[in-house]
């Protein structure tokens, strides 16, 4: 009986997993077609997305949060945002999308602390000018110089910067005093693609990208003479996409309907590759596995944690089914990531995180398999925990922006990123499992009584076996690299910090391997010097890029330093907690 209900209990999270979000709710007839405006194509940032991913991302700088709330409380979604916000809807200006944490930012700006510090574009707006001031100062500052208020200017005056950029793209020329016109063309014709959105993809009229704006612009009266000089001849496309927008704004359903069908029936006829891939990452938004996965990671450890401690195989069973449930649909958005934007698994710090939790619930998986006689659960427990947290940053560093756009020009080799970056990164992610391995002995070892000599002989084995996994792929990864430094800078190895740190973590690993050649640390010892390998590759990985030195000082932000240090904190902790003398371990470990 408790197998069944165990069993039933699976299937109801499989569906919840594979049913929930994927298929929006299906709109009336008489209703705004959101949906079908969600799938539209756009150039942004040198991608080509869905209106739905310009939506998602820009609220998520924004607001941190990929939905909004109105004034009567209802949730609104992104699409439905970015639409009443480019249509210049009256209550568009009026959502709380802003998120403003610091405190003097708040009182610079005229503003009171909220409960969800989350403000108006139009509460911002008479307090721009103070803003752009301090702003200015900021970025006149070293960025090792700028301060706490510094970097929250900085980052508030971004947001800004990035929300007027998209609805300047999007601005209705009839708006524009007939002597502005001739500048705002100008204005719009120079821009680079990477400044703004392009909305109008190329088509039979039209061999490029191009904006909104500047294509309405050449259908103004006033404007002939210029889009006769400049060669722009008047897009169907545009036209239908203002009309839509104006009919928005007006509240009229049938015309906004009426012309985003006939927008999408050109488009598919003129470019339909574009479409077709906008319409599955879409469905890649919609489908959220990661989000969903990081739930069922979390009750994957839970059950771990009773069922191991109380040794009951059938909430050890469930966990592992909920394990490599969550894994099938991570591993399809892993790839999906890969085929939407064309690169590798890992090229910034976010994909770094994704694949790292990926590839430690697959060795998770792995463990659990293998060691089901001797220490079954700690494969789940070391997928629960690495797969939960590794997702959980993964969120946290979405609100960056696009989680896919273009490399720089030093890193936009698909060669290298597909054998160094992916060798080195399952190197680190190896001593990452085997340092958490270590904290599971350590505190199983010192707080209960389950680490008998079966289980600790089990538990030294994975960590052994995933040290040697380790250092291999560190060391085979860290040698990629200086090929790779060899043919973009012509220099095998420059003693750059982040080439000093890869060699840390390779010899780290080579210490403690040697270590247990040489007996001079058993059982207890090796689990302690694994974790102090966490210490080891979080600050070889990530915190020499905290120090703005060197060629490899790119792609990381300062927000990391804080949870950096507090990692390398309690790992530290965990080291001299394994360090009190075995007769006052619960579990009474002696090796």
């Amino acid at each position: 009986m408790k197998r069944t209900i165990i069993n039933v209990l699976v299937v109801l999270f499989a569906l919840w997993f594979f049913q929930t979000g994927v298929k929006p709710e299906m709109e009336a007839a008489d209703e705004f077609q959101i949906n079908a405006f969600a799938h539209l194509p756009v150039k942004y940032e040198g991608r080509k997305k869905p209106i739905d991913t310009l939506a998602r991302n820009l609220l998520t700088v924004l607001s941190g949060k990929q939905t909004v709330r109105n004034d009567t409380g209802e949730r609104i979604d992104a699409v439905t945002w970015l639409l009443e916000s480019i249509s210049g809807t009256t209550n568009a200006a009026n959502y709380k999308v802003i998120r403003i944490e610091n405190l003097d930012v708040l009182t610079n700006l005229g503003l009171e602390e909220r409960k969800r510090f989350r403000y108006s574009y139009l509460e911002i707006l008479p307090s721009l000018g103070k803003l752009d001031a301090a702003s200015r100062a900021a970025f006149a500052k070293d960025s090792r110089d700028r301060d706490t208020y510094d970097r929250q200017v900085v980052k508030l005056a971004n947001k800004l910067y990035s929300f007027q950029n998209v609805l300047g793209s999007f601005e209705d020329p009839s708006s524009v005093p007939g002597e502005q016109l001739m500048a705002t063309a100008q204005r719009y014709m120079q821009l680079e693609n990477y400044s703004i959105p392009l909305i109008i993809p190329p088509n039979a009229g039209n061999d490029r990208w191009r904006p909104l704006m500047s294509s309405l612009l050449s259908a103004h009266p006033a404007m002939s003479s210029v889009a006769h000089e400049h060669d722009i001849s008047v897009d169907p496309l545009a036209i239908h996409m203002g009309v839509m927008l104006a009919a928005y704004r007006e509240g009229n359903v049938d015309v906004f309907n009426q012309q985003l069908m006939e927008y999408g029936a050109q488009l598919q006829t003129a470019n339909p590759e574009v479409f077709e891939k906008v319409s599955f990452e879409v469905f890649y938004n919609r489908f959220s596995a990661f989000m969903k996965a990081a739930q069922i990671y979390l009750l994957v450890f839970v059950l771990s944690c009773f069922g191991w401690l109380f040794r009951k195989e059938g909430l050890l069973s469930a966990a592992r089914i909920l394990m490599i449930i969550a894994f099938i649909p991570q591993t399809f958005a892993l790839i999906a990531r890969v085929f939407l934007s064309g690169y590798p698994p890992v090229t910034n710090l976010y994909s770094s995180a994704i694949f790292i939790g990926w590839a430690a619930v697959a060795l998770g998986i792995i463990i659990e398999l293998g060691f089901r006689k001797k220490a079954g659960g700690i494969g789940n427990l070391v997928g629960g925990i690495a797969g939960f947290t590794t997702l959980l940053i993964a969120h946290f560093l979405a609100g960056d922006g696009d989680t896919m756009e273009q490399m720089r020009a030093v890193l936009d080799t698909r060669f290298w990123l597909a054998t160094h970056v992916i060798t080195v990164t399952l190197g680190y992610m190896a001593t990452f499992v085997a340092g958490t391995i270590g904290v599971l002995y350590i505190i199983a070892g010192l707080f209960t009584h389950r680490l008998d000599e079966e289980t600790e002989d089990g538990m030294f084995r994975m960590m052994y076996g995933t040290t040697c996994f380790a250092l291999l792929l560190s060391f085979v990864g860290t040698v990629l690299g200086g090929l790779w430094a060899d043919d973009s800078w012509g220099r095998f190895w420059g003693w750059d910090p982040k080439e000093n740190g890869a060699l840390l973590i390779v010899i780290w690993n080579a210490i403690m391997l040697h270590a247990k050649y040489g007996m001079m640390v058993k059982h207890r010892g090796f689990a302690v010097m694994a974790v102090f390998g966490n210490v080891v590759t979080a600050w070889s990985w990530f915190g020499v890029n905290q120090l703005s030195v060197g060629l490899h000082s790119y792609g990381f932000t300062d927000s990391a330093s804080f949870w950096l240090v507090m990692f390398c904190l309690s790992q530290t902790a965990f080291c001299a907690i394994g360090l009190i003398p075995s007769n006052r371990w619960k579990s009474g470990a002696t090796q």
